[in-house]
């Protein structure tokens, strides 16, 4: 049956097509059957159908049988629970030991996180955001020397929903646009270098509230100044809190058209700032889901919370969630972070940032 339609689909296509076919010499195959069932041995078989031999100097037919076992998913015990973070959380972790195959069990949760109710102080939040996202060497994505670090495409998601009020995304943009100046490399992190598109950061922003606007995209300013001008200038909106489409709207920012670069050479990251639950958590949470698919999550959080908000809140960011996610009760607590990262910075000096291998 597949060699008749073979057939009759060469025909559709015409005699030049037909001739390719039967005067070709390399061998031809049907594609690959299902899987079949798992025997008692665990094991599931598939085949392929020769539909033309091979002449004399064709390629010969390849593999007609394949088998493969089913191997469960097999993990590391769990980690010992780490420091508090975020909203007074914990979490620890596992690895993979044994991927699974064929139709094996699938791996478990890798990493859990529980509820002390000890929120750190801002100090301590500082020093994370300090050590996970304003200078981080290497990356989950990107392969780079140990100890050096790497340039970043940074897509900021400013909540500008009605709950957080206009005064409260002014201060908020106003603190945002001081913390992406402590970016490493030092003395402008997103002025381009002649030298090299890859030797300084990038940045885009998307403000959401009912709808999403699209503030600017990461090749619209080449300087740090313009970029965080037009944050602190950024309008706000009021409205609902629709951030599934800003998840979706984040995606689409991705690309070479809007600015992107070179994900095997950059960090992809996004940090959202907001200060309330979305207005569909399934849709939202499918959307990020989808997003950590294209870069690495952060999460500065502000406000007050149920335990249900805590937990949709983090599982907006990326893993190790302990590296991703932040929390200030407030957003003059966000001004003491950002001055506390400054005099971190001032302090450090030149030895501020590592090496970058670009």
């Amino acid at each position: 049956m597949d060699f008749l339609c073979a057939q009759i689909t060469l025909i559709f296509f015409g005699v030049t097509a037909v001739q390719a076919f039967l005067f070709n010499k390399d061998c031809l195959v049907t594609s690959w059957s299902n899987w079949s069932e798992t025997n008692s041995n665990g094991i599931q078989t598939r085949t392929r159908q020769i539909m033309r031999f091979p002449s004399e100097g064709g390629q010969p037919c390849p593999v007609l049988f394949e088998e493969r076992v089913d191997v469960d998913c097999q993990v590391s015990q769990w980690s010992a629970w780490g420091e508090n973070f975020g909203f007074g959380q914990q979490s620890r972790s596992r690895t993979i030991t044994q991927r699974p195959g064929g139709a094996g069990a699938k791996c478990p949760e890798l990493e859990e996180v529980r509820y002390t109710g000890e929120v750190p102080s801002v100090n301590v939040t500082a020093k994370k955001v300090e050590a996970n996202f304003i200078r981080p060497t290497g990356n989950y994505r990107v392969r780079r020397q140990a100890g050096t670090g790497s340039v970043r495409d940074l897509l900021l998601i400013m909540d500008s929903s009605g709950s957080i009020g206009r005064n409260g995304f002014t201060k908020a943009n106003s603190e945002i646009s001081r913390l992406i100046g402590l970016l490493c490399p030092l003395n402008g992190p997103f002025d381009e270098r002649p030298a090299s598109l890859y030797q300084h950061n990038q940045a885009a922003m998307l403000t959401f509230s009912t709808y999403v606007n699209e503030n600017f995209d990461f090749d619209d300013y080449s300087t740090t100044a313009e970029i965080q001008k037009a944050i602190a200038g950024a309008r706000y909106y009021g409205g609902m809190t629709d951030t599934a489409s800003a998840f979706t709207k984040a995606i689409s920012l991705f690309q070479p058209d809007k600015g992107a670069r070179d994900e095997s050479l950059v960090k992809r990251e996004v940090l959202i700032l907001t200060d309330g639950r979305s207005n569909d958590r399934d849709q939202t949470l499918a959307a990020v889901k989808e997003l950590h698919e294209v870069a690495d999550v952060y999460g500065l959080m502000t406000g007050s919370f149920s335990k249900q908000g805590m937990e949709e809140l983090t599982a907006y960011v990326s893993s190790p969630i302990d590296e991703h996610l932040f929390y200030v009760s407030n957003l003059q607590d966000l001004t003491s972070l950002v001055k506390f990262v400054e005099d971190t910075k001032e302090a450090n000096g030149q030895n501020w940032c590592a090496p970058f291998d670009v």
